[in-house]
């Protein structure tokens, strides 16, 4: 029973969140909400919902990560923790070579472009009109 309020609770918190992010910043990557930059994980939310229509080229395209997290899957359901450990360390650092590589070779291309209705320029923006103000 208390497991399943958490659940609950789990739920309406990330569906609060998918909202208000999505409502205010147009976003729900907290990366791209906090400073604008896409993160290694940006786009496996879309690469998934790609996947799942059979677009399996436009799921590589947008992460091209995703097929190593089932496979990561599979160890966590076969219950082979340590095999999983290993396997998830490799996934991260590859996460991060194929974010750098896409960093590179195409910024500025879906999922890797910046958001400029962040939190740190909107901030900025902020200070910068009240110091303005303040000059007078």
């Amino acid at each position: 029973m208390k497991q399943g309020l958490m659940l609950l609770a789990l739920l309406i918190a990330l569906a609060a969140y998918y909202y208000i992010a999505n409502l205010f910043f147009g976003n729900i990557c907290p990366s791209k909400i906090l400073v604008g930059l896409p993160c290694p994980g940006c786009g496996l939310t879309r690469a998934a919902l790609l996947m799942l229509r059979g677009d399996f080229i436009g799921s590589l395209r947008m992460n091209p990560i995703l097929p190593f997290l089932f496979v990561y899957a599979i160890f966590i359901l076969l219950k082979k923790k340590k095999a999983a450990r290993n396997y998830i360390i490799f996934v991260i650092i590859l996460s991060f070579a194929v974010f750098g590589y896409r960093v590179i070779f195409s910024f500025g291309t879906e999922p890797i472009v910046y958001n400029s209705h962040n939190l740190t320029s909107f901030i900025i923006r902020h200070l910068q009109n009240t110091q303005e103000t303040n000059s007078y």
